[in-house]
C-alpha cells in the first residue's frame, strides 16, 4: 500500500490529465461500467461535519473521507482498494483532490455547454475552489477577461493578483454582482452562500453558468435564484440520485414547480450524445456539479498509476 500525505494530486498529475479521467470515468457511470452513492453527512453537534463519498471505476473502488468544522478546520482522505483482491492500494492525506477533481467536472461542463466564442468570466467567491474552476476553466477555454467578486475586497483583490500573475489574462476585482456579470458568457459560482450571489434577471443571453454549492438538509446553500433556474434552457447535474437524497436548490425547484425533472439531465448522458446540451448561441445553459466519489477515485486512480513504480509515495 502507498501513501502520500500533503502533496498536492498537481504535481502528480496535470489539470488536463484530470479533465480527462473525469470525462471518462463519467462516461463509464452512463454506460453501467462505474458505480457510486450519494454523499452522506454526520453532523456533530459541535458542527464538525463527517463526509462520505463511494465510488467505484476501473478496477479500483473506494471513497473520499471529508472531516470539516465550518472550513476552519478541514482535512481530506482519498482511499482506493482494489476490486480484485479487496487489498488497499494507496492513501492520499490532504492532496487537494477534491478541488482538482471539481475544478475538472467544472471545466468539463464548459467545454460542451458553453458558447464556442465564450471567454469572458464572472467568479463569484475568492477561496479555494474558485481558483481551481478558473484554472481548469482556462485549460479549455481561451479566456480574455475575467472578473472576481466576493464579499471581501482583500479577499477578491488577491485572488485577482494570483490568478493574474499565473494565467497571464486581464482578472479585475469588482464589489458587486452587476459589474461582474456585464461583461461575463460564463459565470462560475463558487461560494458557500446560502443565499443567491446574483440577480439572475440580469444574466446575458446565451451565459453558461457552473455553480458548485452543495449543501444537504441541515446545511442549506443557495447561489443562484429562481429567475437563474427559470431562464435556464438545458440544466444539467453530475446525479439526479444526489440532488434528490441532498435536496438541493435544483430539487427544490422541482419541488416548487418551477421546473421539471424532464428539463434536467445528468450530464453523463450529454457525453454519450443521448441527450442535446446547447443547441443554439442564444440559449443559457447551466451546470449544477456535485462532487460525486467516483470522481476522487478517477483522480486517485491515475495518481495511482504514476506513483507505484516512482519512489514519490511512502509504501507502507
Amino acid at each position: 500500500m502507498l501513501f502520500l500525505k500533503n502533496t498536492p494530486i498537481s504535481q502528480i498529475l496535470s489539470i488536463n490529465e484530470m479533465i480527462d479521467a473525469i470525462e471518462d470515468t463519467l462516461k463509464e457511470i452512463a454506460l453501467g461500467h462505474g458505480f457510486e452513492l450519494p454523499r452522506r453527512r454526520i453532523h456533530h453537534p459541535n458542527r464538525m461535519i463527517f463526509g462520505l463519498l463511494p465510488g467505484s471505476v476501473h478496477g479500483a473502488m473506494g471513497a473520499y473521507l471529508q472531516t470539516d468544522l465550518d472550513r476552519r478546520i478541514h482535512h481530506e482522505t482519498v482511499i482506493l482498494y482494489s476490486v480484485d483482491t479487496g487489498a488497499p492500494l494507496i492513501f492520499f492525506q490532504d492532496c487537494a483532490i477534491n478541488e482538482h477533481r471539481t475544478g475538472a467536472a467544472g471545466a468539463l461542463g464548459a467545454k460542451y455547454l458553453a458558447r464556442a466564442d465564450a471567454s469572458c468570466v464572472a467568479l463569484f467567491g475568492s477561496a479555494i475552489h474558485a481558483e481551481s474552476q478558473l484554472k481548469a476553466l482556462a485549460a479549455v477555454r481561451d479566456l480574455t477577461q475575467v472578473r472576481v467578486c466576493s464579499p471581501t475586497p482583500e479577499h477578491r483583490n488577491a485572488l485577482a493578483d494570483k490568478l493574474r500573475s499565473e494565467l497571464k489574462i486581464p482578472v479585475q476585482a469588482v464589489s458587486n454582482a452587476e459589474e461582474a456579470l456585464e461583461i461575463a458568457d460564463i459565470v462560475i459560482t463558487a461560494t458557500d452562500s446560502r443565499t443567491p450571489v446574483f440577480d439572475g434577471n440580469q444574466l446575458r443571453t446565451g451565459t453558461h453558468i457552473t455553480s458548485i454549492a452543495n449543501g444537504d438538509k441541515t446545511r442549506m446553500r443557495q447561489e443562484i435564484d429562481e429567475a437563474t433556474i427559470r431562464r435556464t434552457d438545458a440544466i444539467f447535474v453530475t446525479s439526479k440520485e444526489t440532488v434528490c437524497i441532498n435536496e438541493s436548490d435544483i430539487f427544490r425547484a422541482v419541488r416548487d414547480r418551477t421546473i421539471t425533472w424532464e428539463g434536467v439531465h445528468e450530464i453523463s448522458s450529454l457525453l454519450l450524445g443521448s441527450v442535446a446540451g446547447r443547441t443554439h448561441d442564444r440559449q443559457i445553459t447551466l451546470f449544477k456539479l456535485q462532487g460525486t466519489g467516483i470522481m476522487d477515485v478517477a483522480i486517485g486512480l491515475c495518481a495511482y498509476e504514476k506513483l507505484k513504480d516512482s519512489h514519490l509515495a511512502q509504501r507502507l
